[in-house]
């Protein structure tokens, strides 16, 4: 590794010796609050013109010695303009702060800001994370949403694992995820947000409360948003990685865009593998068959997974602003370690899907006067393989101890399991402004998921496959909004919601089947302010009546670790948020308090053997979390957050199933009820009197220590304890002019502390990173 990362210094350095020899300038242009501003327009003396790309960067080179006169505009913005003399081979760069226009007009106040800032600024308790800047290091979605305050994401292992999202107290299935506003499960498990990289995204929208009716499902008290990148120019980028572990990581996305006929083709594609063979501290029968405590190597644990995407369309066009036809291609395999629990390891488990589908979208503004038009229609079809068929019985270092007469590692039955999911979405979002200060938005979601199996090893045990029965869930989601603004300062944001469902599935208990059938029908409703006291100070209050409907996995299983139960409840619950902002050029203060009180909790019951969706509790859940960033200079960015969470049963004695009434109002366990993140970002867009760019980023995490079980039962000295937890991380990143070629390096965990997730799952150690990107635009 060491002769590698010699030859790509090298490299860097032999390229970079290429420039200079003849006059360049360069530069960023960015707002007050410090937000890159991508498309600013930007002409030398009159004669050349660029525009910035979406790192906010400018370049004009092969310049003559001489003085010039340099001027950046942009709607919303005042315009900037600089004079300066250049030398002869002189490489000269500055920074453009662009001041936001105010225009009075009658008394009308026309203020331009950067759309993240706008949503920033909205009713809506929303973090937005603008993604550009990570593409050159080695991060996929899990890593970077954690860093935002109220979020906390726990994996059942290392890379692939499934990864559980908190958000202000809610968790696990009742925060949705979304690509392009589409819930993200629709694209299959190769698509998971624990495995999707940063570069295929242009920013991450993480909703803390009241989740907005274009989104369009049935979110109980949070939701994440990615956004895709949707540049208007032709760009190839490209990166690979690798690292601890036997890592590997590649990304592909291009574009190519016709100027003449607005016709686009483009790519997205990647690959990532991991073996996930990380140390881990377990326990291991000696020759007597007593446990004894060891430290080996996760075995039987790699994960891949894979993504080919090909589009087409039109943009900017009479009849449609936006025609995409989208195939894709994607998949993953995946050996399964152990257990909900960590308790049994699995020595040759092993679950593989791919999906193919098929999908257009259509966008339309001013279709109808005052009124624009989004669409979205999918098709996809899934094959999965789960095969537990071995009588060999594991330890934790690979060996095999005993052979079992029947069953398999997982199963009773043994499984040789083939499935066939099919699936199928439609999402129709108007915005209709019947004047000035209102907005009407209605958002109407669609699914259907149908699935079969086949699987001959488990029929021969019960008799029949009971695989083959169908497996049916139709679901519908209806939003209508009005926003409107009062006077000056205040917004008021209104919804009505409708949720209905029709599942057709089955379980089997004590080797019969049972088939159910149900469906439910669920209204909720939403109100949300915010006040602006000025163009740096607002705050804003919100309340939800939410409801969240099962979804396939829990109604029906996995067929793996998790069993069906088809007779699950929505969870429904009452939302409250309120919280401020101020923002100004050097300084971002953000604090948000919460309040959930949920009914019918859908959560994951774990035994050794298996784990089942199960309704069961009330949670009543008070919290706040408070964010601070600080830019003292163009340069240094130094970002902190914190989250303090109580979430208590308020369920009966007589659901819990205790005689008494001990649990109530008791602290759920296996839940982090504090925890924080940090980060010191030094980022230098001329280093060293270069068009070079060199990043430095340290950052952390903090858990505080919590119990695994209820606090309530036995004595505290002999609770199990998941223990506190400072995990650090750093990394430095070299970039040439335009990104044209970048390298960073990163160490993630570096102290390597022991560190634990889900159930006490022992999560990887010090782990060491390299990434290598090339990035061309052409405007």
């Amino acid at each position: 590794m060491n002769h590698c990362y010699a030859f790509l210094t090298a490299l860097i350095i032999s390229i970079n010796l290429g420039y200079g020899q003849s006059p360049s300038v360069s530069g960023e242009v960015y707002s007050e609050d410090g937000e890159k501003l991508l498309g600013v327009y930007v002409q030398l003396n009159n004669k050349q013109a660029t525009v910035t790309d979406e790192a906010g960067r400018f370049v004009f080179k092969n310049l003559e010695a001489g003085k010039y006169i340099l001027t950046a505009s942009f709607m919303g913005f005042q315009a900037l303009e600089k004079s300066f003399t250049l030398a002869e081979g002189q490489t000269f760069s500055l920074n453009l702060e662009l001041e936001e226009e105010v225009t009075q007009l009658s008394e009308v106040t026309v203020t331009g800001k950067s759309e993240a800032r706008e949503l920033r600024e909205s009713t809506a308790s929303v973090a937005v994370l603008e993604t550009k800047d990570l593409y050159t290091q080695s991060n996929n979605t899990s890593d970077v949403i954690k860093q935002i305050s109220g979020v906390n994401v726990r994996q059942t292992g290392g890379f692939g694992s499934e990864a559980e999202v908190s958000i202000s107290g809610m968790s696990g299935k009742q925060v949705k995820f979304f690509l392009d506003g589409i819930p993200l499960t629709y694209f299959g498990s190769g698509l998971g947000l624990n495995v999707l990289p940063v570069n295929l995204m242009e920013q991450i929208e993480v909703y803390k409360g009241v989740v907005p009716v274009h989104l369009g499902a049935d979110a109980l008290g949070g939701a994440i948003n990615i956004v895709s990148r949707k540049e208007y120019s032709s760009y190839l980028d490209a990166a690979y990685s690798f690292g601890s572990f036997n890592s590997h990581r590649a990304n592909l996305n291009g574009q190519f865009i016709s100027p003449e006929t607005n016709f686009l083709f483009g790519v997205n594609a990647f690959y990532n593998h991991s073996d996930n063979n990380y140390f881990v501290d377990v326990e291991i029968p000696n020759e007597f068959g007593n446990p004894e405590p060891a430290r080996v190597r996760r075995f039987h644990d790699q994960f891949s997974n894979y993504l080919l995407n090909v589009y087409v369309g039109v943009v900017d066009k009479p009849y449609a602003d936006r025609l995409i036809l989208s195939v894709r291609y994607s998949g993953l395999g995946d050996d399964l370690q152990h257990n909900a629990i960590m308790a049994q390891p699995y020595g040759e488990v092993v679950y593989s899907e791919s999906t193919r589908g098929l999908s257009l979208e259509y966008e339309k503004r001013q279709l109808l006067p005052n009124t624009d038009l989004q669409w979205y229609g999918g098709l996809n079809h899934t094959a999965g393989n789960f095969t537990d068929t071995t009588l060999n019985a594991y330890t934790w270092d690979g060996e095999v101890y005993r052979r079992r007469t029947d069953g398999g590692e997982i199963s009773a039955s043994r499984n040789l399991l083939q499935l066939n999911s099919r699936n199928a979405v439609s999402r129709l979002n108007i915005n209709h402004e019947p004047w000035k200060n209102g907005r009407i938005t209605l958002n109407v979601f669609t699914s259907w998921f149908q699935r079969t199996g086949e699987d001959p090893v488990a029929a021969e045990f019960y008799g029949q496959d009971y695989y083959a029965n169908p497996t049916v869930l139709m679901k519908n989601a209806t939003g209508l909004a009005y926003e409107h603004t009062l006077g000056k300062a205040l917004v008021s944001y209104t919804a009505l919601k409708h949720y209905a469902y029709s599942a057709d599935g089955y379980a089997i208990q004590n080797l019969e089947f049972q088939p159910n059938q149900q469906s439910v029908s669920n209204f909720g409703y939403a109100q949300s302010f915010r006040y602006s006291f000025t163009d740096k100070l607002l705050a804003k209050a919100s309340y939800e009546y939410a409801t969240r409907l099962p979804d396939e996995i829990e109604l029906f299983g996995d067929f793996t670790l998790v069993r069906p139960n088809p007779f699950l409840k929505p969870e429904q619950s009452h939302n409250a948020n309120v919280g401020g902002q101020f923002s100004s050029k050097m300084l971002n203060i953000e604090l948000n308090g919460f309040f959930r009180h949920t009914d019918n909790i859908i959560w994951l019951r774990t035994s050794q053997f298996f784990a089942q969706y199960q309704n069961l509790l009330q949670a009543m859940i008070r919290g706040v979390d408070a964010e601070v960033q600080f830019r003292p200079f163009d340069f240094l960015k130094i970002t902190a957050n914190a989250t303090y969470q109580d979430i208590r049963n308020r369920s009966p004695r007589q659901v819990t199933g205790s005689v008494d009434d001990r649990y109530y109002d008791a602290r759920l366990p296996n839940m982090p009820y504090l925890f924080g993140n940090g980060e010191i970002r030094y980022q230098k867009n001329s280093f060293l009197n270069s068009e070079n760019q060199f990043s430095a980023w340290w950052s952390a995490n903090y858990v505080h220590d919590f119990f695994l079980f209820w606090a309530v039962d036995g004595r505290e000295e002999l609770k199990n304890t998941i223990p506190a937890q400072f995990i650090q991380n750093v990394g430095i990143s070299y970039a040439l002019p335009d990104n044209r070629l970048s390298l960073s390096l990163e160490a993630t965990n570096l102290l390597d502390q022991k560190a634990f997730d889900n159930f006490s799952v022992q999560r990887p150690g010090r782990a060491l990173y390299a990434t290598l990107r090339t990035y061309f635009n052409k405007k």
